[in-house]
């Protein structure tokens, strides 16, 4: 065994996997835990769309990252040292493959992907994929550990601009160079509230963070129940490109944790990150108070009239208001007669005055939410059909239901 092509040094990852490729004559590519692309074999003519879309690209596209999820391939390879065999997924553009993963102590440092359409790997074969991934090892190990260090010094970077430590745009944008982040487009600070996160949970969120595509993620770092995340657009619609990104993360970490996102303004004016921050925190904290209300809004604009709470909380104003007489007279009435007016009147303001929905939700026939919301303008004297008055309501039934 001392003569196998392995047992030796090498000088470069494309080196490693070239020799790797030449032994086991099948096309070979090396990844990161993230799915970013190390180093590829460069002298085979078997592939296939997944492997070419990766290499152009210097990562693996998102949907084959969600597809292996899926089918629990990921899962299998981070949990043993043996390679899986994967069968061909045309809707993804994947031939047949074999992988394995390249661990230390159970930690995944990265992957060797083999395409083996013409199945050639037999057990043998199988045996020195994984002995490979062994020898990779120390080299892997040695570029997470560089990788480590980089990310700690662009976390403690992050910290400074997010307290405003860093005030000038001029001095944001030297500190940014010096850390070879690129400043010449706009930035925006994400915020991911997490109920529940423990560090499983915030290795799922950071490994979904990693692997998005939607958006560049520059920095992210955590503290507590929050993780702070800094991104830059990929294209010119900024807004569009950020949404797809939360929307994205919430459904890949589905089921995992309750996760809340918030994302401030892009600002090519770095001094105004702080005031992004500010934002998004607002913004991922009225979603998780209002879950259901904002489930689908991702910017302060967004939060529409929700946004007046977190302006009257600051105040101090809050407790000093009255509370609206028409609510108080339903408040009276449900008491006196053991009726549900002021469910009802919530409920129909929530589903923006849809008679359908609204009865829906009240499990009663549209007949009977028709009378109930006449009575409740006998009772109250508001008019529902006042868009202003309609406007203040809703806005009324959140502070007396929800925030008081």
């Amino acid at each position: 065994m001392t003569n196998h092509p392995f047992h030796r040094a090498f000088d470069t990852l494309e080196e490693f996997v070239d020799a790797v490729s030449a032994h086991l004559e099948v096309p070979v590519t090396l990844e990161d835990a993230n799915h970013h692309l190390l180093a590829y074999s460069s002298h085979h003519d078997s592939t296939d769309e997944a492997r070419i879309r990766t290499i152009i690209s210097r990562r693996v596209p998102e949907k084959v990252i969600n597809r292996f999820w899926k089918e629990g391939i990921i899962p299998r390879l981070n949990q043993q040292d043996e390679p899986v065999i994967i069968d061909p997924i045309d809707t993804i553009g994947l031939g047949r493959r074999v992988a394995v993963s390249i661990r230390r102590r159970g930690e995944v440092l990265g992957y060797i992907w083999v395409i083996d359409q013409e199945r050639r790997l037999d057990k043998t074969a199988l045996e020195e994929l994984q002995l490979a991934a062994s020898k990779a090892k120390n080299q892997l190990l040695q570029l997470n550990r560089q990788k480590q260090r980089r990310e700690q010094s662009h976390e403690e970077l992050f910290w400074q601009l997010l307290t405003g430590e860093a005030s000038s745009h001029d001095d944001i944008c030297l500190l940014l160079e010096q850390a070879s982040i690129r400043t010449q487009t706009p930035l925006a600070v994400a915020v991911l509230y997490a109920d529940g996160l423990n560090n499983d949970s915030y290795r799922r969120l950071t490994y979904a963070l990693q692997t998005t595509q939607q958006v560049d993620i520059v920095v992210h770092t955590q503290d507590e129940q929050h993780v702070y995340v800094l991104i830059r657009p990929k294209t010119t619609d900024d807004a569009k490109d950020a949404a797809s990104f939360a929307a994205s993360l919430q459904e890949r970490i589905q089921g995992e944790v309750a996760l809340f996102t918030g994302i401030g303004s892009f600002t090519e004016d770095f001094s105004r990150l702080p005031a992004s921050l500010e934002e998004a925190v607002n913004v991922a904290s009225m979603k998780a108070r209002f879950p259901n209300e904002l489930a689908d809004a991702w910017f302060y604009h967004e939060l529409g009239v929700f946004r007046y709470v977190d302006i009257l909380e600051q105040s101090g104003l809050l407790p000093d208001l009255k509370e609206n007489p028409a609510l108080s007279r339903l408040k009276q009435y449900d008491a006196e007669h053991d009726s549900h007016m002021l469910e009802t009147l919530s409920v129909y303001l929530e589903e923006d005055g849809s008679m359908t929905q609204a009865a829906a939700r009240l499990h009663c026939h549209i007949n009977t939410l028709t009378y109930r919301l006449k009575r409740i303008q006998d009772i109250s004297g508001v008019d529902l059909k006042n868009p202003i008055q309609k406007l203040g309501l809703y806005m009324d039934v959140k502070l007396l239901t929800d925030v008081r």
